[in-house]
């Protein structure tokens, strides 16, 4: 094991031997990533005796909460840090704002490929194992990212990352809904809240320590250092059982619940419309401010704002759909994101836009976590199959909206392309009251954590 470790350390850091960049570092990335999720992967299962044969062991309901909630923290740390890195990695690599559009798109695609195929994989492996290789993926594309030289790497970094999103994302959400059905209570809007407080915080004290003089490299390696911790500690935590049913993993099962199951396909279209109204917050809302004459800080707190209201809108929802059901849920964050898209689009007044952003935190805060867990209750037994057909329609929004937000406002103007944020509520509701039309309103748990 010793010598595992030594293997790790000194891959790990190339630039100890290899000062300038050549393909080596490259390969010595990939064997990081590998040498690492070997040792983790012998230590579990010779120590831990988790993962798919873990399923008859105890496990502690607390303790998997709070694995999950940090796994959704670190997502959001990646996630967030990267926003903030992105300008300072962008001249290191000598690299154009098309070609990063281009290439930041090889993550979405890869994610969603694997959230609809990779079902059986996680079923057959264990979710424990996935968890690992997602996460082992995350960790090698912030270490691979730290070093990186040419946009060619950066490709690769890119395909990295969508590896690691879209197997965590498939992890982790399957394995939250088999904790409600187990603990029969909801909490996938508390920990989907989690991702907003590591966006939110990563993204302040990023920005602190580029201001303290530290490069993005040495951020990136501290990432690196969060991340496996959180590797090893998954090895030791079991995972609540999970109930398949025959058929449920196989080939293809997320591509057979979006075709032949129109609950699934509805849950999904509101998870889709929700991701892409989050995704016109995220993208567009600090240019738009910009555009109406705030300053860098009013923009960035307008952002802030957006996300602080999306985090305590997730915190909150659970009480929403305990007291009014999903289908209610829905329309209610459709109304919101309704109203902040009449606001945006037809005012100019910057700082009814800002309160704007904070109603459109609050209307996309909701529907994709709910979407997750009422698709647990209503389709039982096909939890990574239902995870990677909800997910991988969101991830097909971020692939989607960008690009057709940015041809519509070069034609036009970013406030009129900016309309979509209406047509997005329109849709919400409208699936909304599908839903309720092809279902009977599914009993909802209990709501303590």
């Amino acid at each position: 094991m010793v010598t595992v470790w030594v293997h790790t350390i000194i891959y790990a850091h190339p630039s100890l031997y290899l000062p300038q960049y050549t393909t080596k570092t490259l390969l010595h990335a990939t064997t990081t990533c590998l040498t690492f999720h070997w040792y983790t992967t012998y230590m579990y299962r010779n120590y831990a005796k988790g993962g798919h044969v873990q399923q008859g062991k105890p496990w502690n309901h607390r303790t998997v909460y709070a694995l999950i909630y940090a796994i959704f923290v670190f997502f959001g740390v990646s996630i967030g840090a990267n926003g903030v890195l992105w300008a300072e990695i962008l001249p290191a690599l000598q690299m154009g704002e098309a070609m990063f559009g281009t290439l930041t798109l090889i993550s979405p695609f890869i994610s969603v490929f694997i959230l609809l195929f990779a079902g059986q994989f996680v079923e057959r492996i264990g979710k424990h194992h996935s968890m690992t290789f997602g996460l082992v993926m995350l960790v090698g594309a912030s270490l691979s990212l730290s070093f990186a030289r040419t946009p060619m790497h950066f490709g690769f970094v890119c395909a990295l990352y969508g590896i690691g999103y879209g197997a965590v994302e498939l992890s982790v959400n399957s394995v939250t809904m088999d904790w409600e059905r187990e603990r029969n209570i909801t909490v996938m809007n508390k920990v989907h809240a989690a991702f907003c407080v590591g966006a939110v915080f990563s993204s302040l004290i990023t920005g602190q320590l580029l201001g303290m003089g530290l490069t993005y490299q040495t951020i990136l390696q501290i990432i690196v250092a969060i991340g496996a911790v959180i590797v090893v500690i998954n090895q030791f935590v079991p995972y609540p059982p999970s109930h398949i049913e025959e058929g449920a993993a196989g080939a293809g099962a997320a591509i057979r619940l979006l075709i032949h199951n129109p609950i699934v396909l509805t849950l999904s279209m509101i998870g889709f419309f929700a991701a892409f109204g989050e995704g016109l917050a995220i993208n567009w809302s600090v240019l738009h401010l910009r555009d109406l004459g705030a300053t860098a800080f009013i923009g960035g707190a307008g952002f802030a704002i957006f996300n602080t209201v999306m985090f305590i809108g997730r915190m909150t929802n659970n009480a929403v759909v305990a007291r009014f059901g999903v289908v209610q849920s829905v329309v209610f964050s459709a109304i919101a994101i309704t109203v902040a898209g009449v606001i945006i689009a037809f005012t100019s007044d910057l700082w009814l836009a800002v309160i704007a952003l904070g109603i459109l935190g609050f209307g996309v805060a909701g529907p994709i976590p709910t979407t997750l867990t009422a698709g647990a209750q209503l389709v039982p037994g096909q939890n990574s199959a239902l995870s990677g057909a909800l997910m991988s329609m969101c991830y097909v929004s971020f692939i989607v909206g960008p690009p057709l937000i940015g041809i519509v406002a070069e034609k036009t103007t970013l406030q009129q392309a900016l309309y979509a944020t209406i047509v997005v509520g329109i849709c919400l509701f409208l699936f909304a009251r599908r839903l309720a039309t092809i279902t009977a309103q599914p009993a909802t748990p209990t709501t303590n954590a």
